[in-house]
């Protein structure tokens, strides 16, 4: 496996310009979508089911690209970025999506720190005590040592929420945390997400979910996608509780 030495890059811009998203055979998602993201804060992505939660994430992390119009990072266009223009910004995300991209010849540990020691971020050995510890925290340890296939599939969910703040971030995207997971788990999940942001990391975080007693927890602002467009608003400040 070939190792990068590219360092992540600060994001400091993520914007949709009159973006177009479908899948074959369906109405559009994002119909000429113009959107400017809110940063440094915790974002919670609600719309209806179907209605393109997941697929917004998937774009915002790369991994889908617009079938017209632009998505920006930076004010570069990712569709126009080759692998090596955007690996910098792949660096400074972090996604967690449902049960995805695990490989099964793997423990979870080694699952986990493959991308700190791919990007040579750290030493094996210092990957190794990262993910140790994050695993005690949420109560995991006795799992790490095993195969995707051989542990609950909650704890599979939880491997890949684990794997998308290992290498410390700045945008973390995460798409129904908390399915799967149970809900002191998942609080403690955030815990950690805080413990980042107060040493200056996770600055931009994308949390689509319904779980409303999860969001009621922690402070945060609202976007919602509606009739293929994406709208801002902010909660209430009474019904912010935990600062992250």
């Amino acid at each position: 496996m070939k190792n990068q030495t590219k360092s992540p890059m600060k994001i400091q811009s993520l914007q949709f310009e009159a973006l177009n998203f479908g899948y074959e055979g369906q109405d559009l998602l994002f119909d000429r979508a113009d959107f400017d993201f809110p940063l440094n804060e915790v974002v919670w992505v609600k719309a209806s089911s179907g209605a393109g939660r997941s697929s917004l994430l998937q774009l915002m992390a790369g991994l889908q690209l617009p079938m017209q119009g632009k998505y920006l990072i930076n004010s570069q266009n990712v569709a126009e970025m080759s692998f090596e223009e955007f690996l910098p910004l792949r660096m400074s995300i972090g996604y967690g999506f449902d049960f995805g991209g695990l490989i099964n010849n793997r423990t979870l540990m080694e699952n986990v720190t493959l991308p700190l020691e791919y990007h040579k971020i750290c030493s094996r050995k210092e990957a190794i005590q990262r993910g140790s510890e994050i695993f005690h925290k949420l109560g995991a340890s006795k799992f790490k040592d095993q195969r995707p296939a051989l542990v609950p599939g909650g704890v599979r969910k939880l491997t890949c929420l684990i794997r998308a703040i290992i290498t410390e971030p700045e945008l973390i995207l995460l798409d129904d945390p908390s399915v799967g997971v149970g809900q002191e788990t998942i609080l403690k999940y955030f815990d950690l997400i805080g413990d980042l942001r107060k040493k200056g990391k996770a600055h931009h975080i994308f949390v689509s979910s319904f779980d409303e007693k999860l969001m009621s927890c922690v402070k945060h602002e609202e976007i919602f996608i509606d009739c293929g467009q994406i709208h801002k608003d902010v909660l209430d400040g009474e019904k912010k509780v935990v600062s992250l």
